[in-house]
């Protein structure tokens, strides 16, 4: 059996959890500085995430973040970061102050980063800003944390271009339900993971801007389907601009994890306001107050990725509806005449 210390109490670090837990290895759950709700609720006996259905096992140990010590780091064979882009300083910081040894950590947080000019992602920037991590994994592909949680079929991907690293933390976190494939493309796995979020406001946007009445949920399928195809075909070639490999963005980190961030959570929401003709800022300050919406951060960066691009508008007409809708505040300007011939 392992040890494994999760630094990061929201859904995806608590449902990790859950198979750690499962396979019977000793799991410590520390929470952020915004966590402090959370640990409280986690540490009542029967406590459940506010977010998850069911309570973790009792053997997962719950800790605020002040109770997490170099010692707890040393002790564990791997670190899980489950934080949230914006969440990436605190836990660089974090890091640097707990690992005093060289030691593999995996990312669940999705955002692409700068390198000077270059855009890039997490698995290029932040081995170097944390000198301990001895491998860098990305976890991506498609996986809704109440769903892990409840140990429905999940399948995802540990990727790390130290094959060994990403195949020994796998085989620790692998059960009957949460199925891991192993990749070595990280940094094609850590750009999918971001754009995905970034292009389901597009593909959302669909849903709400060509309505179907006759159907329960209102929504039409055929406009979607489109936009789906495009994003993907567009996800794919900026994967492949930023350095990953082209096929990652139809396997489960991109398509797959499309898919299930189209069917729901902040960057749909964000989409079906924008398909209603409203602004950013209008959704933004309204369902979506106070929330963080990943692909927003991510269609800044796009849109700097864009300019290097020669004939961007036509090669990338989703993107940049995307972050022209971001960057001016506007309604998203994509109209179907833009793809292929007539």
């Amino acid at each position: 059996m392992a040890t494994i210390l999760i630094l990061g109490a929201g859904v995806m670090g608590s449902a990790l959890a859950v198979p750690a837990s499962d396979n019977g290895h000793t799991v410590t759950l520390a929470g952020t500085p915004l966590d402090t709700q959370v640990i409280t609720r986690l540490k009542e006996k029967g406590g459940v995430h506010p977010k998850l259905d069911k309570p973790l096992a009792d053997t997962v140990t719950i800790l605020d973040d002040r109770e997490v010590t170099p010692e707890h780091a040393a002790a564990a064979d791997f670190v899980i970061i489950g934080v949230s882009s914006p969440g990436i300083d605190w836990a660089v910081r974090r890091l640097n102050d707990l690992l005093r040894m060289r030691k593999p950590v995996a990312f669940v947080t999705k955002g692409l980063d700068r390198q000077g000019d270059r855009i890039v992602t997490y698995a290029e920037t932040l081995p170097g800003l944390v000198p301990n991590i001895a491998s860098f994994i990305g976890i991506g592909g498609p996986c809704i944390a109440k769903e892990l949680s409840n140990r429905f079929p999940t399948l995802s991907i540990y990727a790390s271009s130290d094959r060994v690293a990403a195949e020994t933390a796998a085989g620790l976190m692998r059960t009957p339900y949460y199925r891991l494939a192993i990749a070595e493309d990280a940094t094609g796995v850590e750009a999918c993971a971001a754009l995905k979020n970034f292009f389901a406001i597009g593909v959302s946007a669909m849903q709400t801007r060509y309505p179907d009445r006759t159907r329960a949920d209102g929504q039409s399928k055929n406009p979607t389907a489109g936009a789906f195809n495009q994003a993907a075909q567009e996800m794919a070639a900026l994967c492949e601009y930023i350095g990953g490999v082209r096929a990652t963005a139809f396997d489960l980190a991109g398509l797959g994890d499309l898919h299930v961030t189209v069917g729901g959570g902040r960057n749909s929401r964000l989409g079906h306001g924008l398909g209603g003709n409203r602004t950013v800022p209008d959704v933004m300050s309204g369902e979506l107050a106070g929330e963080t919406v990943e692909g927003i951060d991510t269609a800044r960066i796009v849109d700097a990725l864009l300019r290097q691009v020669d004939d961007a508008a036509t090669r990338f007409p989703l993107a940049t509806a995307i972050t022209r809708a971001v960057t001016g505040n506007g309604t998203l300007d994509f109209d179907f005449d833009r793809l292929f011939g007539w």
